[in-house]
């Protein structure tokens, strides 16, 4: 039986995610199941697609993603489950799951069958009743177009593309990690690392590691995830910035031939 990983903004101990553990194993008592992170801030689609941009595919293959922040629970947004690199990901169509959705390959179907729903289905805890169950029958070995109608117009993505002109990427600044660095989505593919970036009428140096930086300065850097970040050696560079840097515009040069993956 196969990873069932979860990503929620409940809370850790909350009681919703054992309510829907509690339906996970009881259609699949042998899956695995990992808790990605249960910390998300209330209803911040963003932050969860960034936490999933860099967490998502360092789970096995096959592993089922269970996706659970859904302001619109209850309306009329859709419920979708994606096929994407060989991992399955089931939440709302609310663009939590969008940037997953244009990855190249992914298969996106619409939840509209509901004989694997869970009843009596409740308009407040999809979760439990719409997303746990297909994940589990997913985890169980059912294909996508088992559980679902396929769908070609999913909620856009929210990390965004960077624009480009002839030499410089336009990106932007996503939000911190829980170092205070910034993530951006600059890929680190494309970025010419002997320039410095320019934020806020700022340039900031490349380095390759925390400890070329010294103590307090603002550099940037490759992170783990190939993408751009934001750092302050030996602090926060949220705090050094202040918030309000959360969606600001951020350039660099590009290498020459680059591309945006």
């Amino acid at each position: 039986m196969g990873v069932i990983a979860l990503t929620t903004d409940f809370g850790w101990g909350s009681a919703y995610v054992a309510q829907m553990k509690g339906v996970l194993l009881s259609a699949t008592p042998d899956c695995r199941i990992v808790d990605i992170s249960h910390s998300i801030k209330p209803q911040d689609v963003q932050e969860t697609a960034l936490l999933l941009r860099g967490t998502a595919f360092s789970l096995p293959l096959g592993t089922v993603h269970l996706v659970v922040v859904d302001p619109g629970v209850g309306t009329d947004r859709r419920a979708i489950a994606i096929k994407a690199k060989g991992m399955f990901f089931v939440g709302p169509d609310n663009g939590v799951l969008g940037d997953i959705a244009a990855l190249e390959g992914a298969e996106v179907v619409h939840l509209n069958k509901r004989e694997f729903f869970r009843e009596p289905l409740s308009t407040t805890f999809h979760g439990r009743d719409i997303f746990a169950p297909v994940a589990a029958e997913l985890a169980g070995g059912l294909e996508l177009t088992d559980v679902g109608t396929v769908v070609t117009d999913p909620h856009p993505g929210l990390l965004g593309t960077p624009s480009r002109n002839d030499t410089t990427f336009i990106g932007q600044v996503l939000g911190p990690d829980s170092f205070g660095n910034l993530m951006t989505n600059l890929p680190g593919n494309s970025i010419d690392q002997t320039k410095p970036v320019s934020l806020n009428d700022m340039d900031i140096p490349w380095v390759q590691t925390y400890a070329e930086a010294q103590k307090g300065e603002l550099v940037v850097l490759l992170g783990s995830d190939g993408f751009a970040e934001i750092a302050v050696r030996d602090g926060s560079a949220l705090e050094k910035l202040g918030p309000s840097v959360v969606g600001a515009g951020i350039e660099c040069p590009m290498v020459e031939s680059a591309h945006v993956d």
